[in-house]
């Protein structure tokens, strides 16, 4: 994390006091300062962090007459002229029955766009990409890419949210935001937080989009047979906003940032992002400690799209 060097610790509130001694084996280049998730000031984590991504993120759901079932996260992005819901594949294809889109007699979807927006959307007016259909739960290779074809309907999702071009050369993204401790952002709708609420007649259905903070660890970046992924450590001690499970959160972003921690108010901003992964696979979640696998840079900018068209 990069530093503003205009002010001195000794003058700044106990919140700004951020930063600690790094570990004998980690490096820390000039201008930039260690710390840990546990390390960042609430103002950031409560705040920024949660708003910076909101109008990338999609709960994807299925309608049937007037009831909505989940099935997943995603992100809104860009592939050359091409605009849709980059996603986990087993989000609309582990349900039963599984969904079909592209035609008249295909599912009505519900996609929810932040802040709360939510778009209905008929089958014919979209066109799933099945571009990485699972081999096994662990590493898939697990990817799919609905298309948004109507042009009335795109213009619906562009006035609420942001498309994020994958259009980037993924090897500029690696250097940039994808080394060990780049500050990174897990995002998505946990299962857990689904809420059915009866009025009268209606149900009501309540999402939390959720937003939590970590960083690339040495050796949680590898490949396998063409893909390459991250391992994220999701570790909140004492939190009780960690779920009990991250199912939901599948087919969500993963972020990288670039921070700046400005000493003359404390304060941290996002200079600098990046999508740099779409989760997929809970490896473990137990106590105050979850793990995710999620599909990295090189798969969801190069190689998931080698077949594209």
């Amino acid at each position: 994390m990069e530093t503003n060097k205009t002010n001195s610790d000794s003058t700044l509130p106990a919140e700004t006091k951020i930063g600690r001694t790094p570990p004998p084996n980690v490096i820390v280049p000039p201008g930039k300062i260690y710390m840990t998730v546990g390390d960042m000031p609430k103002s950031f984590t409560h705040g920024v962090l949660m708003k910076a991504f909101a109008d990338y993120s999609v709960a994807i759901g299925r309608r049937i007459n007037d009831k909505i079932s989940w099935l997943g996260s995603g992100v809104l992005v860009r592939k050359g002229n091409h605009f849709g819901i980059l996603t986990a594949h087993h989000c609309l294809h582990a349900c039963s029955p599984e969904i079909q889109l592209g035609s008249h007699g295909g599912d009505k979807m519900c996609f929810l766009v932040s802040p709360g927006r939510s778009i209905f959307v008929q089958p014919e007016e979209l066109l799933e990409h099945e571009l990485a259909i699972p081999k096994a739960d662990e590493f898939g290779p697990d990817l799919t890419f609905i298309e948004i074809l109507s042009p009335e309907r795109l213009g619906t999702f562009k006035a609420v949210g942001t498309f994020w071009s994958l259009d980037k050369q993924s090897s500029e993204v690696l250097k940039e935001f994808g080394q060990p401790f780049t500050p990174a952002a897990t995002v998505g709708f946990p299962e857990a937080d689904y809420n059915t609420i009866r009025e009268g007649n209606k149900i009501r259905i309540q999402l939390r989009h959720m937003i939590y903070d970590n960083a690339i660890k040495e050796g949680a970046v590898f490949e396998k047979d063409g893909w390459d992924y991250l391992d994220s450590t999701i570790w909140y001690p004492g939190d009780a906003e960690l779920p009990t499970s991250f199912a939901g959160v599948s087919g969500g972003p993963v972020w990288g940032m670039e921070l700046k921690h400005h000493k003359i108010d404390g304060h941290i901003s996002i200079e600098k992002h990046a999508l740099i992964g779409i989760t997929f696979y809970q490896i473990f979640r137990k106590g105050d400690e979850g793990r995710l696998r999620a599909h990295f840079i090189k798969s969801i900018y190069d190689t998931a799209w080698k077949n594209f068209g």
